[in-house]
Formats: C-alpha cells, structure tokens, sequence
C-alpha cells in the first residue's frame, strides 16, 4: 500500500469520525455516500508476452476515460493506484490491445494479476530506395557516367584478346570437358588398337594417328620394298 493511499484513508477516518461526532444524522448521510463511491485499491501485476512467457517492459497503461497510468518497468512490473470497477487498457509496439476490468468483489485495499500480451505483428510492403527519381533518370544518369581514365584502361587491359585467351588457355576442363576428352581417348584407342604408340599434334587435345605415318625410317622401308617389287611377289604367290 503506497503512502499517498495510506493517507487518504486516514483522512477519510478522522473527518468521517469529527462529522459523526458533531452531526450525527449528517455523518450518517455522509457514510452512506462515501459507500455508493468506488472504492480505491493498489493495482498490481506482471505484463508478460502470450507465447513466451517472458515479461515485457515498457508496457503502456492506463485507466480508460482518464488521464491516468503508468508503464511497466525493465522486469515488467507495474503498481498504481486504481478504483473498483476501474477499465484498465494495456497497449504496446506489436502486440494487441489488452483491457482489464477491476471487479467489485476484492476484498481488501490491494489486487494484482499476471497480465499475458497477445502478439500482433504488423507486415509492411517493401520498399525501394533509390537516388533517382524513377527509371528514365537513373538509366540517363547510368548512360551519362564516366569513368576515370585509371579505371577505364584497366577496363581495357582485362578485355584484350590475348590476355583472354591466355586465361582460357591456362584454364583446367570442367566436368563435361574431361568426359568428352575421356571418351574420345577410349575411342581413338579402340580404333588403332594393336598399332604403334600414337604421334600427338596440334596439343593433348588433337586427335591421334599412327606414329608410323610421321616415321621417315618406316617411308624408306615402304620406298624400298616397292623398288624391289616386294608387294607384286607377294600377289603373285597368292594367284599361284
């Protein structure tokens, strides 16, 4: 019970007990009326979120249709005076308007409850800020710029021809290059099998062909042998 309220009571006792005394049938009136008046209580509580349970500071309430209330504290407790019948309305930043009635049925001179918020999250359209006022400017401003000399010839040097293909050239093959190369291997090797080793040209990538073609030793064999008529010997051996 808070001092101001303590002394209010006070107050209320000694001038109702003086009136009683001086003037009975007024002091009468008097309590009966002092009775028909809300009578005032310490209002209590804990504000805590719905679906977490954790208390929420900084919560806003007031006593509906007067300028009265206060805010909960770091730990989500509030206390204030109040009176019975009293529509308490507990509002805060994304969550849902709570209302309280204090009931006529306390009895004592202090009430206090656990007060659950519900959540109300609100969904804003997004928004896009840009430096220009629509499109056709910025597309003009776009066009319009420059760059520095610095940076436009460094623009200019990492799109020449030969550093391109410098960098295409030191490049490893990706997964459908090394299976395209796998396979065509296979079936270079499938196809000249049981030849001489292969004579590469034109790089690891270029097709493959006999080495004996490139062979001047084995030209001079072949050259040999048709002088001496090797070939036609051998046809005629078959005919006999």
């Amino acid at each position: 019970m808070t001092f101001r309220l303590l002394l209010h009571i006070k107050l209320i006792a000694v001038f109702s007990l003086l009136l009683f005394i001086a003037h009975p049938a007024k002091a009468q009136l008097f309590l009966r009326q002092l009775d028909s008046l809300p009578r005032p209580i310490q209002f209590s509580g804990l504000v805590i979120d719905e679906d977490s349970g954790q208390p929420m500071p900084f919560v806003t309430i007031l006593i509906k249709n007067r300028v009265k209330g206060t805010i909960t504290d770091n730990r989500g407790f509030f206390s204030f005076v109040a009176l019975i019948g009293d529509t308490i309305r507990f509002s805060s930043m994304g969550y849902k308007k709570a209302y309280l009635v204090i009931p006529d049925t306390i009895v004592g001179t202090s009430w206090s409850v656990v007060q659950p918020m519900e959540t109300d999250p609100i969904t804003l359209k997004p928004i896009r800020v840009w430096p220009w006022a629509n499109k056709e400017q910025f597309k003009h401003e776009f066009m319009a710029a420059q760059l520095p000399d610095e940076k436009a010839e460094i623009a200019k040097r990492n799109l020449e021809a030969e550093l391109l293909a410098e960098i295409s050239g030191n490049l490893s093959m990706d997964g459908y290059e090394n299976q395209r190369n796998f396979i065509q291997n296979e079936i270079q090797k499938t196809y000249f099998a049981g030849q001489m080793n292969f004579a590469q040209l034109g790089g690891p990538n270029a097709v493959p062909i006999p080495s004996t073609l490139l062979s001047p030793i084995a030209w001079a064999e072949f050259v040999k042998a048709l002088q001496r008529g090797d070939f036609w010997k051998k046809k005629k051996k078959k005919l006999n």
